[in-house]
């Protein structure tokens, strides 16, 4: 484990419905004696800041480069160690380059876990000493990423395994290209089997909604979507409360998202539409449903069935104390 005693950290993180992942990195480097100064990726979260980002980055830089000056005027009295950046979606070549040269001391650190095709940082990569990145196919196009998967916050280990539950099954997550459709599938599937489900299908903002209604989905109801995202205690809670997790991956997108890893430190059942986790050490036919949405079986037997313990060192391996080691050694 390394020590960082005494040592200052300048860290970039993701402050919208995923700042817990940030908060548990920043947790574990104070934890090890670290001084961490934390910041937003983004100068704000609101919808059409994450627009201009999204879209315009590189022709309106100064946006973000006015930000990014005023957290180094805060910081000019400051030697860092070390500037993490994760995710890091607002970011260019030349932002990047101006906190090297304000703080020329510091080994600088990426780590992606959202795609390059999303995060549009493909061009700033080369920039880091180190990058790592979630995703094993980015990482094959890119020589100088390295692999590293996600990761759970400490609080999933504190799940218990109960004598009843509320669920079978679970589902949460943020609404996006074709999930509003697979969902449904789910839940006439559910319907059929007498399979009890919890479902919480998140919309950033009414503007995305309203998007999305035009483009993507004209038959969703404003009913049934949450425009407020749901908090870690509340999702622990009902992780709590079922059996086993449903995750539909994203479109195009073939790396294990972060509730794979939550579910296996809760010591809960896992069920997903993505293939690609049956190529990880943590893969257990007795803990983990592969399906096909085109097919839907998911076996009562499995959903009834005890979970199998996880090795000591392969849930290390997944949790932000392995992951800080990665990162960092």
């Amino acid at each position: 484990m390394i020590d960082f005693n005494g040592k200052n950290i300048l860290m970039f993180s993701p402050y919208g419905a995923t700042k817990h992942y940030g908060e548990a990195i920043k947790d574990e480097l104070l934890k090890r004696g670290a001084k961490v100064k934390g910041y937003d990726e983004r100068p704000s979260q609101n919808a059409l800041m994450k627009i201009i980002i999204r879209f315009l980055k590189k022709r309106i830089p100064q946006i973000f480069a006015k930000y990014i000056d005023s957290i180094i005027k805060e910081n000019r009295g400051i030697c860092f160690d070390y500037i993490l950046i994760c995710r890091g979606e607002a970011f260019t070549e030349f932002t990047v380059n101006r906190l090297k040269k304000a703080f020329p001391n510091a080994q600088c650190i990426l780590y992606l876990w959202d795609i390059l095709e999303t995060t549009n940082v493909r061009d700033v990569i080369h920039c880091f000493n180190k990058a790592m990145s979630f995703d094993p196919y980015n990482v094959a196009s890119e020589s100088f990423l390295k692999f590293r998967p996600t990761f759970f916050v400490p609080l999933y280990r504190s799940v218990p395994i109960n004598a009843e539950y509320k669920y079978d099954i679970m589902f949460i997550g943020t609404l996006h290209s074709s999930r509003y459709k697979i969902i449904n599938l789910f839940r006439t599937f559910f319907e059929k089997q007498g399979i009890s489900s919890f479902v919480y299908l998140y919309v950033p903002s009414v503007l995305v909604y309203m998007k999305d209604l035009i483009c993507k989905f004209p038959y969703i109801s404003i009913a049934k979507v949450n425009f407020t995202p749901i908090s870690l205690s509340d999702t622990v809670m009902k992780m709590k409360e079922s059996k086993c997790v449903l995750d539909i991956n994203y479109t195009n997108q073939r790396s294990l998202s972060m509730r794979a890893y939550e579910a296996m430190a809760a010591r809960r059942k896992y069920v997903t539409t993505n293939p690609e986790i049956m190529k990880y050490d943590f893969y257990n036919e007795n803990n983990i449903l592969v399906v096909d949405i085109k097919k839907l079986i998911i076996p009562r037997t499995f959903i009834d069935s005890p979970f199998v313990d996880i090795d000591a060192q392969v849930l290390h391996k997944y949790s932000v104390e392995g992951l800080v080691d990665d990162l960092f050694g």
